[in-house]
């Protein structure tokens, strides 16, 4: 296993169960959110845009200070995979999201705000992701964000 920390380029957190998806610049913009806590760990893979599997590098007290190559090959069409897979069941919970924000949009124009990745490559993925499920985008979105990601970030990733 590599051991030092992989902290140069685009990566993906993707929900064990493909519910969810966060795309950051680097490890260490994952780190500065602080969003990732100790016991989410288990419900989350990290993964770079090469298709490689990322692995968490914690401090004595379990706090995630970056990341590590897994050492396993990468698995490019596997994380594409993950992707579509995510994206698909984000899709399918629209309604429900609809339901629990403010203010209503309509099914069409929140679909519009999920990118369609399929046939993408990884790298693709990352730059049509990146204005929802990023952190950097604050002040987009029709109302004052819960959250530094943005209002259509709340609505599609929390």
């Amino acid at each position: 296993m590599t051991a030092a920390k992989q902290n140069g380029g685009p990566l993906f957190v993707v929900a064990n169960n493909n519910t969810m998806v966060h795309v950051y610049r680097d490890a260490q913009s994952l780190v500065d959110a602080r969003e990732v806590k100790p016991d989410q760990l288990k419900g989350i893979e990290f993964f770079d845009v090469q298709g490689r599997k990322l692995v968490p590098v914690l401090s004595d007290t379990g706090a995630l200070t970056g990341l590590k190559d897994s050492g396993t090959p990468p698995n490019t069409a596997g994380v594409q995979q993950r992707l579509y897979t995510t994206r698909a069941n984000l899709a399918s919970s629209v309604d429900t999201r609809i339901a629990r924000h403010e203010p209503k949009v309509t099914r069409d124009e929140a679909l519009s705000h999920l990118a369609v990745l399929e046939g993408r490559s990884l790298p693709d993925c990352y730059v049509l992701l990146e204005p929802i499920f990023s952190h950097s985008y604050a002040s987009a979105g029709p109302i004052q964000p819960r959250h530094d990601g943005g209002w259509w970030h709340n609505f599609w990733a929390h």
